[in-house]
């Protein structure tokens, strides 16, 4: 059954989307007078309705596919639309960036614990010598 989806999947789509192109081109109600951009013609409004919906799900399914696999549409331009990576990484090279990252974290953390300790002990040494700057001010 995987198999075949992969295979037939998208022919599937596609046969679905003409169908549903035509069922709703064949149901269209025609506005009296048919508009001019029709060509004035009953069976030319109803094509265009039958296209443009035909058109928005094709590009709605490329976009759906295109994104469970990682990709997406990059660019639009005069030689059409480009598909570019989207997401390149697998979930092994995220996970192994997600533990170098973790790994960065916990040095970062004893990092910043020794500095606590050594900035302790440095106002502790403060505190001494300004204890005794004091005791040989009041001796004098």
């Amino acid at each position: 059954m995987q198999h075949w989806l992969e295979k037939y999947g998208f022919a599937f789509l596609v046969f679905v989307a003409l169908a549903c192109a035509g069922h709703l081109a064949g149901s269209a109600e025609i506005p009296r007078p048919v508009p001019d951009w029709a060509l004035q013609a009953p069976e030319v409004y109803r094509l265009e309705i039958g296209a443009a919906f035909f058109v928005a799900f094709y590009l709605a399914t490329m976009a759906v596919l295109l994104a469970l696999r990682g990709r997406g549409f990059a660019e639009l331009g005069t030689q059409g639309v480009k598909i570019d990576e989207v997401i390149g990484q697998t979930a092994r090279e995220q996970h192994a960036g997600l533990s170098r990252q973790l790994e960065v974290e916990h040095r970062m953390e004893r990092r910043l614990s020794d500095a606590h300790a050594e900035v302790k002990d440095l106002w502790a040494r403060v505190e001494s010598h300004q204890q005794r700057l004091e005791k040989l001010e009041a001796e004098r």
